[in-house]
């Protein structure tokens, strides 16, 4: 028998409504969190013509986006902001395959959304390639191998993969 409150709901549909809004607050967290990643950090390498942006201006943009979107959003979905953590999170059993799925989808579609408003700010002759990184050939290394900025991303990353 289904108790019923004051207001004419049952107990069990209460409780899948505030479900249903802790998982939607959780999917927005998620999604708001990559859009503002994206459209910050990726705005943040745009080559004006009066100055370039330096590498300190680069970084301090992208920890302070970070540092917003996670003190926005970590009580509501854990602040991951990134599918690869959403999937550190999956492989160390601290989410399930359902929530991690839905999480990935709403930072694929957050992600697309700051990078198409990000696109739609920017003035054309500014806009180029929308900041994607090209590793410039001054290297005999990088004229043979294309490759060679991977691995060496790889190479620089890995002590810090290790724990």
């Amino acid at each position: 028998m289904d108790a019923v409150e004051p207001g004419g709901r049952g107990w069990a549909s209460m409780l899948a409504c505030r479900l249903w809004k802790a998982i939607s607050r959780a999917l927005f967290a998620e999604f708001l969190a990559t859009g503002l990643y994206v459209f910050f950090g990726v705005g943040s390498v745009m080559r004006w013509p009066t100055a370039l942006p330096s590498v300190l201006q680069i970084a301090i943009a992208f920890n302070l986006v970070t540092a917003m979107a996670v003190q926005v959003t970590w009580k509501a979905s854990g602040a991951h902001a990134n599918p690869a953590v959403t999937l550190a999170f999956l492989v160390g059993s601290h989410i399930s395959l359902p929530r991690a799925v839905a999480y990935v989808a709403a930072q694929l579609v957050g992600a697309t959304v700051g990078a198409a408003l990000l696109y739609g700010v920017m003035p054309g002759d500014i806009r180029e390639t929308l900041g994607i990184n090209v590793a410039p050939p001054t290297s005999s290394a990088l004229r043979l191998f294309p490759s060679s900025s991977l691995h060496l991303e790889a190479c620089l990353t890995r002590p810090f993969s290790i724990s």
